[in-house]
């Protein structure tokens, strides 16, 4: 099994943080992204499948947790090769009155220059999510 953590600091709240994850069809405007959708044009809830497309992927995520303004999670349902890979988001308040953005997931197998991959996607959408609130 393999597991990717990553975290960024915002000083934007957790309710700036939660605003841009919430909005799917947004994040290609913070995002590496070019274009992201909720299949069907449904609700963004548990069960939604959201569509992101960026060359050479189009990938397929089935949202298995939704708390508002605290944490989201998902599944990888096809799009890469890589077998049960599950990701969670966690905003977590800071004492200042920013945001830890924590992301984590894990996986049962992927090859390594999809583990590399995955790595470095988590790594920079937490990042960008973070830098995104900032900016407000």
């Amino acid at each position: 099994m393999g597991t990717i953590e990553a975290a960024a600091s915002t000083p934007a709240s957790p309710a700036g943080v939660w605003a841009l994850l919430a909005d799917a069809s947004k994040w290609s405007q913070w995002g590496a992204w070019s274009k992201v959708e909720i299949e069907g044009g449904g609700d963004q809830g548990p069960g939604a499948v959201r569509v992101l497309d960026r060359a050479p992927y189009h990938l397929r995520e089935r949202v298995t947790t939704w708390v508002p303004g605290e944490r989201m999670g998902y599944e990888l349902i096809d799009g890469m090769r890589v077998t049960g890979y599950k990701s969670e988001v966690t905003l977590e308040p800071s004492a200042d009155g920013g945001t830890l953005v924590r992301w984590r997931s894990t996986y049962d197998r992927a090859g390594p220059v999809t583990a590399l991959v995955l790595r470095l996607a988590v790594r920079d959408a937490c990042k960008r999510v973070a830098k995104a609130a900032a900016a407000g």
